[in-house]
């Protein structure tokens, strides 16, 4: 397979930056996957001549990333074949190796919360916060992907294969998959209350569907969207806080330390070192 040649034949691009490019998933794939992702080394990264091969990198700083209670899978796209690693949902801030733009090719599938459930009926609570060889956790979804990179010709065929081969799998979704896109980012009894279940039932199918309960995706969530609004602009941070539900602004910082591992401030100062996936809640 052409391992750097993407040429959006298919129409599936959403967005793209020098090294990264999202694309969408077939429209009955969406409750369950938001994008896939290509990551590709940067040309500048690529050996001499121009010939799109990956050259080890210097060492770069290392990255945070910023949870979002959802998993993906990540495949190292390799001469031999992918290698693949399942991520489960994730509740707090992970820092890894910084290898993009540098590193070799990867696809990522990235989920909804919920999603991955759909299609490994694993209970999430046993991958939150952990990885997986792909070939261990979900070894059919290892093999699909495979024979997916086996007869693609290149990167837009690999996708489109990958889109077929996961629609084939006929996901199964959590009974909590509905109330996952609740609008309620603040309160566990009204969600009970408009979904019929008690409070300890949802929690439980919060647990088995995206891998924690229900105030921890509520608080992850938050999070998220104070991220957004942090990259917006600075806001007030005590207007920040009162939109986004919290009793007061001293609240709002514990809460996105306790997700982030940083204060809001110190987020803004070293945003660079930070990662958010562009296109996830």
């Amino acid at each position: 397979m052409q391992r750097m040649c993407f040429s959006n034949r298919f129409s599936t691009l959403m967005y793209r930056t020098a090294t990264h490019l999202y694309l969408a998933p077939h429209p009955s794939l969406r409750p369950y996957v938001a994008h896939y992702t290509y990551c590709l080394p940067h040309p500048e990264h690529c050996a001499a001549g121009g010939s799109r091969q990956w050259r080890a990198p210097d060492s770069p700083p290392p990255l945070v990333l910023i949870p979002d209670a959802s998993g993906c899978l990540v495949f190292t796209l390799l001469p031999s074949g992918p290698r693949g690693v399942l991520y489960g949902p994730t509740t707090q801030a992970v820092t890894v190796h910084n290898d993009l733009g540098v590193g070799p090719p990867r696809f990522f599938v990235e989920f909804r919360p919920g999603g991955l459930f759909a299609f490994t009926g694993i209970p999430q609570w046993e991958l939150s916060d952990r990885t997986w060889p792909l070939e261990d956790a979900a070894p059919e979804l290892y093999v699909m992907a495979c024979g997916a990179f086996s007869q693609a010709s290149d990167l837009d065929d690999f996708a489109a294969r990958m889109d077929a081969a996961l629609l084939a799998r006929d996901p199964v979704p959590s009974p909590v998959l509905p109330l996952l896109g609740s609008k309620c980012l603040s309160s566990q009894q009204a969600l009970a209350a408009s979904s019929g279940y008690s409070s300890r039932h949802l929690s439980r199918l919060f647990r088995e569907g995206a891998g924690m309960g229900c105030k921890a995706y509520f608080q992850v969530l938050r999070v998220n969207a104070a991220i957004r609004a942090l990259q917006a602009g600075p806001p007030s941070l005590t207007r920040l806080a009162q939109e986004l539900g919290y009793f007061d602004q001293s609240h709002f910082i514990h809460e996105f330390k306790s997700v982030c591992g940083v204060s809001p401030g110190r987020y803004l100062a070293h945003m660079s070192g930070f990662y958010k996936e562009p296109l996830k809640p």
